[in-house]
């Protein structure tokens, strides 16, 4: 956290990205429980909270060439504003098309700000410390993840929907006030040669990072759409516990591990933390009692940990930042389309093999990834198993 203390716009964009986080994990729990209050059938509600989702991915590719083209603080304020002001059309109507649509715009939102605050902090990092400050730098997500649904649900239950989203405009109207003290973090000083939207999604490390981020997402929208069900009805457990400790673990685990991209090279760290997700997996797959569910959350959370900031990191060291915008929005989009698409697919898998063996099925399936991620991210497989297995670590000056 030194580097995060010592740099303004930093510690601007670590406040900027907790509250805007906050604001979307306060209708995490509870607006489906809104929806399930109104009547709303099962697959409408499925429906009204997916469109978020498909707003998210959709204005991925728009997210990307504003915060490349035109200018990251643009881009982080446009998201910002967005989960600020679609709150207030909540209030006005409960119509099932009227609620598709602002929960569609509301996903813009998230496209814009996930696209340009990750663009933002790789421009700040210094390379040799680039992986410890994405990592401690995410850590305000993971807060905001760790306590904003419990916020959410107490004001929910205390004082009812409409307060719950005056909360969240209050919480967008902050977090806007102070996004425009941020200073622009990248100024063109010449027009660079445009390099297209596909050219840099067909590129090998752009693809073959993009495929297992997917695959990631696809294990995490199983274990957030099926665990629950598994808990309650098989074991009657708790399924917050999993949540909260989970969360904790990330926060916890990402301050003390967040360096060791930095110091022992990118692919190590994912590849080694991509395995303890893995592991994870399959503990929750074989979940009989409450010690063994705490086990697997905070199992899950050292993966979760190492992983995510490790490829960022990559990402940013690989890509100038006349393209990084658009290279974020691209990687951020393959996990978009993981969670989408993770109720169906392994929907699908659960009614055949039911829900433990679906969960080992999707352990499978990142098994699989890992391995062609092993032998396909650098040229040649032999200096590929060697970047991934024992890397290349970043030089450290102080």
């Amino acid at each position: 956290m030194k580097y995060i203390i010592k740099d303004r716009n930093l510690v601007l964009l670590f406040i900027t990205s907790f509250l805007f986080f906050i604001n979307e994990s306060l209708l995490l729990p509870t607006l489906p429980l809104y929806l399930s209050d109104l009547d709303y059938p099962h697959m409408n509600l499925g429906i009204v909270l997916g469109a978020f989702a498909l707003g998210v991915f959709a204005f991925r590719p728009f997210a990307g060439k504003l915060t490349d083209q035109k200018s990251r603080k643009l881009s982080l304020l446009v998201g910002v504003l967005v989960f600020t002001i679609t709150p207030v059309f909540y209030l006005f109507s409960t119509s099932f098309y009227y609620l598709v649509f602002i929960r569609f715009v509301h996903g813009t939102g998230l496209a814009f700000f996930t696209t340009s605050y990750p663009t933002m902090v790789s421009d700040i990092a210094p390379e040799e410390h680039r992986g410890e400050i994405m990592g401690h730098m995410s850590i305000a997500s993971s807060l905001a993840f760790a306590f904003g649904p419990l916020l959410g649900f107490g004001i929910y239950a205390s004082h009812g929907i409409d307060m719950l989203f005056y909360a969240c405009i209050a919480m967008g109207f902050v977090s806007l006030v102070i996004c425009l003290f941020i200073n622009e973090s990248f100024t063109r000083t010449v027009k660079a040669k445009s390099i297209s939207f596909l050219k840099i999604l067909f590129g090998r490390i752009m693809f073959v990072s993009s495929a297992i981020i997917l695959i990631q997402a696809l294990i995490i929208g199983g274990i957030l759409a099926f665990l629950p069900v598994m808990l309650k009805n098989e074991l009657e457990l708790n399924v917050g516990l999993y949540f909260t400790v989970n969360s904790i673990s990330v926060v916890v685990f990402r301050y003390f591990i967040s360096h060791l991209s930095d110091r022992f090279g990118r692919g190590p760290v994912f590849f080694y933390s991509f395995l303890l997700i893995l592991a994870s997996v399959v503990l929750i797959a074989n979940i009989n009692s409450m010690p063994m569910m705490i086990v697997a959350a905070m199992v899950n959370g050292l993966g979760s940990a190492g992983c995510a900031p490790s490829l960022m990191a990559y990402m940013a060291d690989t890509f100038d930042q006349d393209v990084r915008g658009s290279a974020f929005s691209i990687f951020y989009g393959a996990f978009d389309i993981g969670i989408l698409s993770a109720g169906l697919i392994l929907g699908i898998v659960a009614d055949f093999t039911g829900l433990r063996n679906m969960f080992l099925v999707s352990a499978v399936f990142g098994a699989v990834g890992i391995v062609f991620f092993t032998l396909l991210i650098q040229p040649g497989i032999r200096r590929s198993i060697g970047w991934t297995l024992k890397g290349e670590p970043i030089h450290i000056t102080e």
